[in-house]
């Protein structure tokens, strides 16, 4: 990405599976493994609802407008917001996206490699 970091851009903590732990929000998946991917960005707070979708829109374009084709998705959460979060990390690279897959008998998180603008993958 435009940092030189290489960003793993997390759509939203599931907020069921989330505890408040001394007033913050303690995600109760270990994304440990998925940082070998890159650092972890929180993009929506657990809890977000997207019944008002137009401040979520909002703060998801500008939470993913340096989104590159080095980055990954990690799609956790709320399904109408991964789907936002997809559509937008799509534009923002031409139609290609990277995801995150748990891999649940290999413990570890496989790339998928995602691209609708018609390239070769």
């Amino acid at each position: 990405d435009v940092t030189g970091v290489q960003t793993c851009a997390l759509p939203i903590l599931p907020q069921e599976k989330a505890r408040k732990q001394d007033g913050h929000w303690v995600p109760e998946f270990d994304l440990t493994p998925a940082s070998e991917f890159g650092q972890i960005q929180v993009l929506m707070p657990p809890g977000q609802s997207f019944f008002s979708p137009v401040p979520v829109i909002r703060a998801l374009k500008d939470k993913l407008k340096d989104f590159s084709d080095e980055d990954y998705l990690l799609p956790i959460g709320d399904p109408s917001i991964m789907v936002a979060a997809a559509m937008l990390a799509g534009q923002a690279t031409g139609g290609g996206i990277k995801l995150l897959k748990w891999d649940r008998f290999q413990q570890t998180y496989i790339p998928i490699q995602l691209d609708t603008s018609g390239k070769a993958v």
